[in-house]
């Protein structure tokens, strides 16, 4: 633990570094790293809370679930109920569908399935609560709210026309209604007609407030279109897709997953997309309107990549890329260096067959990213981050939604914070598929440097609440949940308990008490950038009676509270 206080052969040589950047967890003991998998070559893995215990498990496709049970061991559950084999391979997305407290999955296989969870890590099958999908077969799927109306909903993708048994397919999309029934989506070219579509991505690329849709089309022999659509919800007030014609979407590829890091962190999101044989890898920097240019990279010449997947892997405050190539057991690593450019080759971990899908995590919560691998066989393999980060600082959010889907898919989260003397925006996007048949964990890592202390969060969900909350301190994990505040939920790496902390009044007029089932040792006032409100508090034996600045206008304020041993919880506050 670290705990720091306040298809064919690429056509470019593979190259190995002298050692790999993160150790490969080798424990007879952890079924994570010993479980026989099936012999499908391309299937993921997906980080996922199922016990709501800030520890993130494991579900690696096509049927295995693992809970994480804290010091860095596993144990087996049982597979995941209704998750089929029987073909070549498998992706997942998993949310809480049914907005019940508990996540839910969708899968792709030889017979697809959506997964619904009964509370107890055990799962029922709801196939037939969706028309028109009875023994369908996907190549992989997504979760998304593509109509921002706080339910989830669920895309499967066909890949046409060899690499299925059965079929042919189109993709399936399906909205959920208010009364938790599935409406199909038609009038597409992805709904109506079939293609070679392989990775589906949700992703709100021009930060307009709703999802847009990208899906990777490789034929794998050859170069043709992908399927990218941007979502009119916000223009026109009704989710419908109109797709993309202009740079970089109208130009022939080898789609396999697109990904939008803000690499530069400019506030604006960049687009990464893997290729197969013979298509170059891309990486488009985007000038914040709208335009994009392509960047030459030690990772952007023709081979056969499936995934990329971001993360600040060495907590220095910009995000680095993990990408996978078809036939090769090693993941490949490229650090961000800070000034839009990228360092050379490294080898982040090698896996004992050809990886396909990379899942990030910190599954060990010491404050670092970690992965896991998955593939053909011995594909799957666990490798542990333990010197990349150093001693740099990080920060680590859970978000709930409660008018948006209670797993916030679709939320961005904007974090600062002065780093090596210098303010800087991180933004991140919660997504339920980010890699190859693959996502990472719902938690938002943040890599922070020699910052003790974030200055701003800024969260926008889906529903289009923003929320601002002050200065935090690092090295923590913390819980927003929408219209609620946000929490402390452990410093250290095995969570406590979530911090329960009430205002009555709220709002109020000049006076509120606080109380809370620990000791507060101070209460503090901020405003929506942060900045210290003069306050005047009392203990008693009712709570923390506080009484406002009688000049302090009306409007939203923040209060923080401090509870010992490091911990701290923020509500809002309403003066009327």
């Amino acid at each position: 633990m670290k705990y720091f206080f306040l298809l064919p052969l690429l056509f470019l040589p593979w190259c190995v570094t002298a050692q790999d950047l993160f150790t490969k967890v080798n424990d007879a003991n952890n079924p994570v790293t010993t479980f026989s998998n099936t012999p499908a070559p391309y299937k993921g893995a997906a980080w996922i809370d199922l016990d709501d215990d800030n520890r993130p498990d494991l579900f690696a496709g096509q049927r295995y679930l693992f809970h994480n049970d804290g010091n860095g061991q596993f144990s087996a559950l049982p597979n995941l109920n209704g998750a089929t084999t029987g073909q070549i391979a498998s992706g997942s997305s998993w949310g809480d569908i049914d907005n019940d407290g508990d996540p839910d999955a969708i899968t792709a296989n030889y017979i697809s399935g959506l997964h619904l969870n009964n509370g107890d890590q055990t799962f029922s099958v709801g196939n037939a609560d969706l028309s028109n999908f009875a023994d369908y077969s996907g190549w992989d799927c997504a979760l998304a709210d593509v109509d921002n109306n706080g339910l989830l909903d669920l895309t499967f993708v066909h890949a046409c026309c060899t690499f299925h048994p059965s079929g042919p397919f189109t993709c399936r999309l399906y909205l959920q209604n208010s009364d938790g029934s599935f409406s199909q989506q038609t009038g597409y070219e992805f709904t109506d007609q079939t293609a070679p579509y392989t990775i589906p991505v949700w992703a709100d690329y021009d930060l307009d407030g709703d999802p847009d849709l990208f899906i990777g089309s490789g034929p794998a022999s050859s170069a043709g279109p992908d399927f990218c659509y941007k979502n009119l919800l916000q223009e026109t007030g009704a989710f419908t897709l109109m797709r993309l014609s202009t740079a970089p979407f109208d130009a022939l590829q080898n789609g396999q997953t697109y990904n939008f890091p803000d690499i530069d962190n400019d506030g604006d999101l960049d687009i990464c997309l893997t290729n197969y044989a013979g298509v170059p890898t891309r990486l488009w920097r985007n000038d914040g309107n709208g335009n994009y240019t392509s960047l030459i990279t030690p990772f952007t010449p023709a081979g056969s990549f499936l995934a990329n997947t971001w993360g600040d892997i060495d907590n220095d405050g910009d995000l680095d890329v993990l990408i996978s190539a078809d036939n090769n057991s090693s993941v490949r690593c490229y650090r961000n260096l800070g000034n839009g450019t990228f360092g050379n080759l490294e080898t982040a971990g090698t896996a004992g067959a050809s990886v396909s899908g990379i899942a990030l995590a910190d599954y060990d919560n010491d404050g670092d990213l970690d992965f896991f691998t998955n593939g053909a066989g011995a594909a799957r393999a666990l490798f542990r981050n333990d010197s990349l980060a150093g001693a740099r600082h990080w920060l680590q959010l859970t978000l709930q939604g409660t008018t948006s889907n209670r797993s916030a898919i679709g939320a961005v989260v904007r974090v600062k914070a002065t780093i090596n003397g210098q303010p800087v925006w991180q933004i991140r996007e919660v997504s339920a598929h980010n890699s190859f048949q693959s996502h990472n964990d719902l938690r938002q890592h943040f890599g922070l440097a020699d910052a003790e202390w974030v200055d701003s969060i800024e969260v926008r969900w889906p529903s289009g609440l923003i929320e601002s909350f002050g200065t935090q301190a690092s090295d923590r994990f913390y819980k927003i949940i929408e219209n609620q505040g946000l929490s402390l939920l452990t410093s250290a790496s095995e969570p406590g308990r979530p911090v329960h902390l009430d205002i009555s009044p709220n709002p109020i007029v000049d006076q509120f008490r606080i109380t809370s089932d620990r000791p507060i040792l101070s209460v503090e006032l901020f405003d929506s950038t942060g900045k210290n409100i003069p306050l005047r508090c009392e203990a008693s034996a009712a709570g923390v009676v506080c009484r406002l600045p009688e000049t302090l206008p009306a409007g939203n304020w923040w209060v923080r509270a401090g509870l010992g041993q490091g911990q701290f919880a923020v509500r809002p506050l309403i003066r009327i």
